[in-house]
Parts: C-alpha cells; sequence; structure tokens
C-alpha cells in the first residue's frame, strides 16, 4: 500500500472544535497565545512562465523543440514535499512502486496555527527503523499478504505526525505508540481534529489492523478486523521553534476502540467530570 501523492480535491475537516478535556489539563496554566487551529484554506495559486500561447507552441513542448513552462509549486506541493522527504529518512522498508526509494503513506494534512504561528500537520505511514541502517525489501507473495521482508523480519507499518513551520522546515516529530500485543499495519488516519484549542490539543483518528490475521479474500470481507483508536497529543512549541508532541493516553486508554473525534471529546469531558 503506497500512495505518496496528496488528493487534488478539497480538503475537508473532521471533528473541529473545542471540547473540555481532562482537569489535569484544564489545570495547566496556558502558553502565550496558546490556541491551536487547524484549516484547510490552502493557497493553491500557481504562476507559470513560458506557457504556450498557441496550439503550435503546444506541439513544439511537447516534440522536445520548446522548452516546458516552469510553475511555481503550491503550498500543498510544498507540505507534500517536505513530508516526503521526512519519512523517506526514517523509512525502513523499500517502495514496491519504485524500488529505489523508501515506502510511506501520506494521508489528509492540515494547516495549524499553533502559539499564533503558521505550521502545518501531516499524518504518515511507514515502518519504523529498529535501527538506523535497516532495510526491508517487501517480500514477493501470491494470494494472502504475508508482510514479510526478504531481510527476514516482518513488514509493520506505524502511523506518524509531522510538524512544518512556516518554511516548511521539520519542527515536530512523533510516532503514535499503539500499545497492542501484536505486530500490525497501519493503513490511514481517518480524521485528525481539536480537542482543546487553549491547551494545544490535539486529536488524532487511527486505523490498523493485524498482520498475522486471515487477510480478506472477497471484497465484502475488506475492513473486518481493522481497527480504530483515537489519541490525544499535546503539542509543545519551544523556544528554538521546535514543537514537542506529547501522547496522553491517561483518559482515553491504549489501546482503545474510540473511532471517531467527537466520540473521544466525549470521553474527555466525561473523565474531566470523573476528576472533579
Amino acid at each position: 500500500m503506497s500512495n505518496t501523492k496528496r488528493p487534488v480535491k478539497p480538503r475537508r475537516l473532521e471533528g473541529l472544535g473545542l471540547s473540555l478535556a481532562a482537569a489535569a489539563w484544564l489545570s495547566m496554566p496556558s502558553l502565550a497565545h496558546a490556541d491551536v487551529k487547524l484549516s484547510n484554506d490552502w493557497n493553491e495559486d500557481r504562476t507559470c512562465t513560458g506557457s504556450a500561447r498557441n496550439n503550435a507552441e503546444l506541439a513544439e513542448m511537447q516534440q522536445g523543440l520548446r522548452p516546458r513552462s516552469v510553475c511555481t509549486k503550491t503550498e500543498p506541493d510544498k507540505v507534500r514535499d517536505a513530508s516526503a522527504l521526512s519519512a523517506t529518512a526514517r523509512s525502513a522498508a523499500m517502495s514496491r512502486t519504485k524500488p529505489t526509494e523508501r515506502g510511506f503513506n501520506q494521508y489528509l494534512g492540515f494547516k495549524m496555527q499553533l502559539d499564533g504561528l503558521q505550521h502545518y500537520l501531516e499524518p504518515v505511514g511507514f515502518m519504523t527503523k529498529s535501527r538506523p541502517d535497516e532495510v526491508c525489501t517487501p517480500s514477493d507473495f501470491k494470494g494472502q499478504p504475508t508482510y514479510r521482508c526478504d531481510e527476514g523480519q516482518r513488514h509493520t507499518v506505524d502511523c506518524h505526525i509531522l510538524i512544518f513551520n512556516d518554511k516548511f522546515e521539520e519542527v515536530g516529530y512523533h510516532r503514535i505508540v499503539v500499545k497492542e500485543p501484536y505486530q500490525f499495519y497501519c493503513n490511514a488516519v481517518p480524521a485528525v481534529g481539536v480537542g482543546d484549542s487553549a491547551n494545544n490539543l490535539v486529536l488524532a483518528t487511527i486505523q490498523y489492523f493485524p498482520i498475522d490475521r486471515k487477510h480478506a479474500s472477497t471484497v465484502a470481507e475488506v475492513g473486518q478486523g481493522w481497527n480504530r483508536m483515537t489519541v490525544a497529543l499535546r503539542l509543545k512549541r519551544q523556544a528554538d521553534g521546535h514543537v514537542l508532541i506529547e501522547q496522553e493516553d491517561d483518559c482515553l486508554g491504549n489501546p482503545n476502540r474510540i473511532d471517531t473525534v467527537p466520540d473521544a471529546k466525549r470521553l474527555l469531558r466525561k473523565c474531566a467530570a470523573q476528576r472533579k
């Protein structure tokens, strides 16, 4: 499963808004300007130079007789490229479609205001390296996937959160911790939302399945055995501009079967009420 292209359709948000967090969170002093916000207000304007002015010039470009037009990258392009660079540097598995490159999946990301400053939050999926030089060449299979590497280990995938600043430089990274007793493959991040705006709390719903289960053999079986879990992530901007991402499992549990951001918010409110 490899999909490194950002969807061209308009981005949508799921479960954005403000909710009460646990009492321990609410008792913490807020940072100056603390107010995390997620947005899909992307700047997709592109300027191009040397564009064909007529069909004759277009034909010359296609024949290699005239230089092709040069276009600037859009904001989504720049974030996608930055995300790919970060994921490639950390991924252990090689890509099935591009055998000379590392494999990773890019999911729906957002523009993010953090403490009044522009950032970008990007969920990605890839096999986490167990050591700096680890390589996994996904093994070929017939029928049911084996999720094995030619080098001997299992081909697992974790979900990760990347944060970039307004210069598209990586300033934050977190591997989402899932405390399952089995090896798994994280194949989606269906939703990201704000859990507590004033305290920079973000919620992320991930989807995964155990790699050793019986896999779907019919279309009707696709999705059976997939689990969803929602985690609370507190973002703390540091003095040097980096963002510390802390996963807080005390109220939601780990693992959990919370499959939507709104459900996670309701449980956080209940947890806060029980602690009063």
